[in-house]
């Protein structure tokens, strides 16, 4: 079973619209996606209506998610996010609100877990190095995890048995075998803002039975995203972040 994995959408449409083009082109038989999907960007309420309606999706929160619905204290969000926050809960109909409301922000699959952020703090614990990593490892409820927040396509990995914790970065069309006997935990970068320097959206397939991983990159109409964002005069910083990948 071929499946989507989508992290970190931000409101971002024509992101969003060009990574599930190119995953129906890869028929895949189902989605992952890993939290905060308002947030930033300037469609929150479109992105949301898209992913609703995808077949065989699980979806989850993320903290983005939470605080454009008040269930998430924004103090600590640097300005621009809480600018950008503020103007996402002006904009959102009553029904996203909702159905925000309704996701769960950690899902246990048998054979995979999802978070947005780690498997010990689901929301707001960014996994970006082996000592959190082998911190969360207790709190791991599958052999293989896929987490978001950090907008960064990450591979931790260790051996069950006398295993040394690892790390490194995921490159386009790079395929990860996901051997038993070892932990993984898999972070798929950003479809709607991406901070590793690489502007494209990032996503990736899960092959349930092969047991395989393959991230993918995809680039988008980025000057309609922030032509739009001007229009509604969102942050300049996020504007021009977003053509520089970080």
């Amino acid at each position: 079973m071929k499946i989507g994995v989508l992290a970190d959408i931000h409101s971002n449409l024509p992101a969003l619209n060009v990574v599930l083009q190119d995953l129906a082109a890869e028929q895949v038989d189902g989605y992952l996606v890993l939290g905060d999907l308002v947030g930033y960007g300037p469609y929150p309420n479109e992105c949301i209506e898209i992913l609703q309606k995808l077949p065989n999706a699980d979806i989850i929160v993320g903290n983005h998610d939470w605080a454009a619905i008040e269930l998430e204290d924004i103090s600590l969000f640097n300005e621009e996010a809480r600018q950008a926050i503020l103007w996402t809960r002006s904009v959102l109909s009553k029904e996203m609100i909702e159905y925000l409301g309704s996701l769960e922000y950690l899902l246990n699959k048998n054979q995979y877990m999802m978070v947005h952020g780690s498997p010990r703090d689901p929301l707001d614990e960014y996994l970006v190095n082996i000592e959190r990593f082998e911190k969360n490892i207790p709190a791991l409820k599958a052999d293989i995890c896929f987490v978001g927040h950090s907008h960064l396509p990450l591979y931790f990995f260790k051996q069950k048995e006398n295993g040394t914790a690892a790390m490194r970065a995921v490159n386009d069309q790079e395929i990860l075998n996901l051997a038993l006997g070892t932990i993984h935990v898999i972070n798929p970068g950003s479809v709607g803002q991406p901070r590793d320097h690489d502007a494209r959206a990032s996503y990736g397939i899960f092959d349930s039975q092969a047991l395989t991983f393959v991230q993918k990159r995809k680039a988008y109409d980025i000057a309609m995203v922030q032509i739009r964002m001007r229009e509604q005069q969102l942050p300049p910083s996020l504007i021009d972040r977003l053509a520089e990948g970080i």
